[in-house]
């Protein structure tokens, strides 16, 4: 089972996000940037739901952080506001994709099943490559 790391510091939208997934997925949670960092480094996560506005470090800042550790792990930001600032910030970053709240579930929805798709077909084109490598080296 996909396992999602959802990082919010707004209890409510933790929970929301949880409500929505829970079947489908293993579930992480995360209130700040700290633990969802100690989340990534214990448990393999196959996609992050990260809000943008958090105390201490923003999601943006999270993001690069992700980016460089995780890079194969697709994040999709979310935010209250309609800011175009962060939004082509976090897509510069490397996020997989940017929603504003309040968002159509169905949409969210398919929005991480496609990244999760896109995640698996990346991983084994990777592997494809690293094979190929091996059988036909240059």
């Amino acid at each position: 089972m996909k396992r999602i790391l959802v990082v919010d510091d707004d209890r409510g939208s933790r929970e929301s996000l949880r409500l929505i997934f829970e079947r489908e997925y293993e579930l992480e949670l995360a209130s700040q940037a700290d633990e969802a960092l100690h989340r990534l480094a214990v448990n393999p996560i196959d996609l992050i739901l990260m809000d943008v506005a958090m105390p201490k470090k923003d999601g943006v800042t999270l993001l690069k952080e992700v980016a460089e550790l995780y890079p194969n792990t697709p994040v999709i930001m979310i935010s209250a506001s309609a800011n175009v600032r962060p939004v082509v910030e976090s897509i510069k970053s490397g996020a997989y994709d940017f929603v504003i709240k309040p968002f159509e579930v169905e949409d969210l929805r398919r929005l991480v099943t496609r990244a999760l798709k896109h995640s698996t077909l990346q991983r084994c084109v990777r592997a494809m490559k690293t094979d190929l490598s091996r059988q036909f080296p240059v």
